[in-house]
């Protein structure tokens, strides 16, 4: 793999994986820079875990946190289906990645799962994040939109015993 549809086409089958464990059909990849090999896939298990925390990018950090033994993920590109919230994109800058994609907008999805309201957008607030040595973090969104958008639309869609929503 190595383009950016490629690996977001990743995330969302783990999304889908994770819809069908119960969880919001959200995904994110973390993606070694150099190699392009995946190194951590995260869904939000919110809902199952009853860990506000466990967002699908949060949970694909702390695996790859894990698996590398570090807490600088500077070598690591983050891809998520939908445009991270506040914490996750608060936690990719404490981790020091610097790139982040992502498929569907805030304005795509039900206004509800999201923390903020208002005209604020990842791709300028990823400007102002420093990532320890005043390097800023790029985020771009966008990649395999409507694709991703759909995740969560299908989400509603679920049999009624699987629909939990965070």
């Amino acid at each position: 793999m190595n383009s950016h549809e490629q690996y977001m086409d990743k995330a969302i089958e783990v999304a889908n994986s994770t819809k069908l464990n119960g969880g919001v059909a959200i995904g994110a990849v973390l993606v070694d820079s150099k190699s392009g090999s995946i190194v951590s896939v995260g869904g939000s298990m919110v809902a199952i875990s009853h860990d506000p925390t466990a967002h699908a990018e949060i949970n694909a950090i702390r695996k790859a946190a894990e698996a590398l033994n570090t807490d600088d993920l500077f070598s690591l590109t983050l891809y998520s289906t939908l445009e991270p919230c506040h914490m996750c994109l608060s936690a990719a800058a404490w981790a020091r990645i610097p790139r982040i994609y992502f498929g569907a907008y805030r304005k795509d999805v039900d206004e509800t799962l999201f923390d903020i309201k208002g005209d604020f957008s990842d791709e300028e607030e990823g400007k102002r994040m420093n990532l320890r040595e005043n390097i800023g973090m790029s985020v771009i969104g966008g990649i395999n939109e409507q694709a991703c958008a759909q995740l969560l639309a299908s989400h509603y869609e679920a049999p009624h015993h699987l629909v939990r929503l965070a």
